[in-house]
């Protein structure tokens, strides 16, 4: 049971902060005239989070087996909300704009942090339980 715990709940709690962290306190630029790419990376982190969060919640209920592999899954994701900020949509070019100092960085510390601790709860759920 710890072991679902510790894997359902960070991940539900990494997933949860990556969908309202660029909405509220990691905010992205205000789109004027046309929206510039850090609006889209909201957008992809908002769809990221909430998948993850929902692998979590069905975690929560699978047997150890399943759980690892969408442990596993969410350790992808983690790697994916690190990379849509860094590589495949971006953020604005300035360096002085919000969601280049603080959207960009928020992003990819909540998405190392996912991808380690769901790669911790994979091995862990792939681990045989001690008989004792």
């Amino acid at each position: 049971m710890p072991r679902k715990l510790f894997a359902a709940i960070s991940q539900i709690v990494l997933g949860a902060l990556i969908v309202i962290a660029p909405q509220t306190f990691a905010h992205v630029c205000a789109v004027k005239d046309m929206p510039m790419a850090c609006h889209y990376t909201a957008r992809v982190a908002l769809g990221l989070g909430v998948v993850i969060a929902l692998l979590a919640i069905i975690g929560f209920f699978a047997p150890s087996r399943v759980r690892a592999g969408l442990d596993i899954a969410n350790a992808v994701l983690g790697v994916l909300v690190v990379l849509v900020p860094t590589m495949l949509v971006g953020v604005c070019r300035g360096s002085m704009m919000h969601c280049h100092m603080v959207t960009m960085p928020t992003l990819i510390v909540l998405g190392v942090l996912l991808a380690v601790l769901a790669a911790v709860a994979a091995y862990l759920d792939l681990k045989p339980a001690k008989r004792g």
